[in-house]
């Protein structure tokens, strides 16, 4: 019975989606000179719709040498992507001395990210006239992965960070953030790379500094990304002096981030504090030193270009969180839940229930439930009441609304802000249930999202809604995107467990349970199913009605060319 577990989850490797190179950069000439500053690049490109239909993502940038030649000097580089009214650096390079070269990055894990149009952006910090040729396409590899949702949160990205300097205080942010329920990974993805030289320690580039990475205020990492491994170099041999080693590059190499798992100090549905500490430093080789003596203390005071520049931290970071279900990138997320939905707490037509998701604290929220894509008699009859329960009525709020579906809420008293997490926001009641013949759609409009000191934030609005003239307040589709099953909720458990599962589709739905040794012991769905959001029961028991013993078990489905495992533990 093992090989018949082993089989589907070999199997989904294969569905037969197609796999898809696109081509962002072809041979875009980088350079500064008397043509004028070209050292960064900005290109729009069209990603697939659907980023879970891809098992990998890859990224290949090459580099070659323009007329001229190359650049003769070793430069920064780094690659992102315009998401949210921000950009997020998916890959960093430093180019080789006048030789060219090529590199393949791993993106996968920034997969939310390429979906639809999308804005590339690749920068190298040439001072040169010959430059670069730069060439970038994209790999999606077709199948399944083991996260298909992922969450990219920016965290600290500094593109000069002058380091040792006590007249330019260094100040890295404090930044909270927030797990989602249904987080299975989670981890503080960072790429710092030092840069100067000439100075006290020969700092930045050629200096072993480690970092402390802090969670919830404690230390819980060492950074430390100095490169050993630099006259190993594949873009080798080079010009100048590839070959000695540096704070976190290598001149000729890919910049590999480094991962830090945070689920160790913070459990999903949970908040946590994140704090970068760089190491004690001062730079007595600097200008701003007022005794510094040329010569005596170092060879020069002065930072010239050349063999003397200042000393400073090129970072680059994100909290990468993979979940079961899908979440947005924005700080909050706003939609109306469908009745008796997952995301709602009541199943009443007569209830509007608003969702919000919020990875930050939310001090001001104002919105429109817009009603202009509804038709029928009555309409003008439409009325609301103010917003009741949910988390606005935890956190003090109060949720005030007009006529016209204009919604205002805004914390009282000592202005508790709505703290980071997810649930229903309030509940609004209309009186749509008076007016049967009323129908169109219903949405989430001139949204703004307001943060500490009225912060703008950035924010994602959900699907619009359906209201049918027999009163169902749906989802404008009414299923489910993507096939996927779920983490068993509670798990561990006992006795009881449920699995919810999503269906796009109508399809023959097959769910069976197995223990470690690939025994069958329960088939829990063998039957037709309508497309939606679907769930069903485990009560630890075989398929005689049996209680079965603690222990770890496997659950499977199969629906249509779909196959998915999970796991789940019985405690006794």
């Amino acid at each position: 019975m093992k090989k018949a577990i082993l089989i589907p989850i070999l199997f989904i490797n294969s569905l037969i989606f197609s796999d898809t190179t696109i081509v962002a950069l072809n041979q875009v000439h980088h350079s500064f000179g008397s043509s004028g500053n070209n050292r960064t690049a900005i290109e729009t490109i069209q990603f697939p719709t659907n980023e879970t239909e891809y098992s990998s993502i890859s990224m290949r940038v090459d580099l070659e040498c323009p007329n001229g030649g190359c650049d003769p000097w070793d430069r920064k580089a780094k690659i992102s992507v315009y998401h949210l009214d921000q950009w997020i650096e998916i890959g960093r390079y430093v180019t080789p001395y006048g030789i060219e070269c090529g590199w393949d990055i791993d993106v996968t894990d920034y997969r939310s990210l390429f979906k639809g149009e999308v804005q590339i952006r690749s920068f190298i910090d040439t001072w040169v006239q010959p430059g670069w040729l730069v060439s970038i396409e994209f790999d999606f590899v077709s199948g399944s992965n083991e996260y298909p949702y992922t969450v990219v949160r920016n965290l600290w990205n500094y593109d000069r960070l002058v380091y040792g300097d006590p007249t330019i205080p260094i100040d890295i942010a404090t930044i909270n953030e927030y797990l989602p329920n249904d987080t299975e990974e989670a981890y503080i993805r960072i790429t710092t790379t030092g840069h100067g030289q000439g100075n006290t320690e020969n700092a930045a580039e050629f200096s072993d500094k480690k970092h402390n990475i802090l969670i919830n205020s404690e230390t819980a990492y060492i950074h430390d990304f100095w490169r050993s491994d630099c006259e190993f170099n594949q873009c080798s041999p080079q010009n100048g002096t590839w070959q000695y080693d540096r704070a976190g590059f290598c001149p000729g190499d890919k910049v590999t981030a480094q991962n830090f798992s945070v689920l160790d100090f913070s459990l999903p549905g949970n908040s946590l504090q994140l704090e970068y500490e760089l190491e004690d430093y001062t730079n007595l080789c600097s200008p701003n030193n007022s005794s510094c003596v040329n010569g005596v203390t170092c060879s020069s005071c002065s930072y010239n270009n050349t063999g003397h520049t200042e000393p400073f931290y090129y970072i680059g970071s994100q909290l990468i969180i993979h979940t079961t279900s899908k979440h947005s990138n924005a700080d909050a997320y706003m939609m109306i839940a469908e009745p008796g939905g997952p995301l709602s707490s009541d199943s009443s037509l007569g209830k509007i229930d608003i969702y919000l998701e919020n990875y930050i604290p939310v001090y001001g929220i104002s919105f429109n439930i817009n009603i202009d894509q509804l038709s029928g008699v009555g309409l003008e009859n439409i009325s609301f009441q103010n917003g009741q329960g949910g988390r606005a009525e935890e956190s003090g709020w109060t949720v005030g609304l007009n006529n016209s579906g204009f919604v205002v809420a805004l914390s009282q008293g000592d202005g508790n802000p709505i703290q980071p997490g997810e649930g229903v926001f309030t509940q609004i009641e209309w009186n749509i249930e008076d007016l049967p013949q009323v129908s169109g759609l219903i949405n989430i409009s001139d949204l703004e999202v307001s943060g500490y000191f009225g912060s703008e934030l950035s924010f994602e609005i959900g699907p619009s809604r359906i209201v049918e003239e027999n009163l169902a307040l749906t989802d404008i589709k009414n299923i489910p995107e993507y096939y996927v099953l779920h983490n068993a909720y509670p798990n561990p458990f006992n006795p009881l467990t449920t699995i919810n599962y999503d269906l796009p589709k109508d399809s023959f739905v097959h769910i069976d349970v197995y223990d470690l040794m690939g025994r069958q012991i329960k088939t829990l769905v063998n039957q037709n199913m309508a497309a939606g959001y679907r769930s069903i029961h485990w009560n630890a028991t075989n398929n005689l009605s049996q209680p079965v013993s603690a222990g770890l078990y496997i659950y499977t489905i199969q629906a249509g060319e779909f196959r998915q495992t999970k796991k789940m533990v019985l405690l006794k």
